[in-house]
């Protein structure tokens, strides 16, 4: 997590572009710093080369998929909390790994709804969602 006095840092990873840009849009809205990624492959590049706050992961991804991110991420010891944002199925949700996935929005998402959760996993001191 983030210190008081850093900015929080978010990694976007969607490979549809339109979706991209609104979290994008959204979260700078709110002081939120981005990074993005279309696909899985240039997503872990991004994770093994820098430091983000918080992960905004669809599931289905070309290169490697959401499972692959969140595995890789479990393996690397990072402790970014990761929120899913994906159309799959409950069953699909279920096998995902709590340790680091914090929150799941199903898609189609309340843009507002998705921002205060974020921001919540940016600065869980400033935020109910703690």
């Amino acid at each position: 997590m983030p210190e008081s006095d850093e900015q929080c840092r978010a990694l976007i990873v969607e490979d549809d572009p339109g979706i991209r840009r609104l979290v994008e849009k959204v979260l700078q809205r709110n002081g939120i710093e981005i990074d993005t990624a279309h696909d899985g492959k240039v997503a872990i590049d991004k994770i093994r080369n820098s430091r983000y706050s918080v992960i905004v992961l669809d599931l289905m991804l070309p290169g490697a998929n959401g499972y692959q991110i969140i595995e890789y991420i479990k393996r690397s010891g990072t402790g970014t909390p990761v929120a899913v944002v994906s159309a799959v199925s409950q069953q699909a949700l279920s096998k995902l790994d709590p340790d680091v996935v914090k929150l799941v929005i199903s898609k189609p998402f309340d843009v507002n709804e998705l921002s205060r959760a974020i921001v919540g996993l940016c600065r869980p001191a400033d935020s109910s969602f703690s």
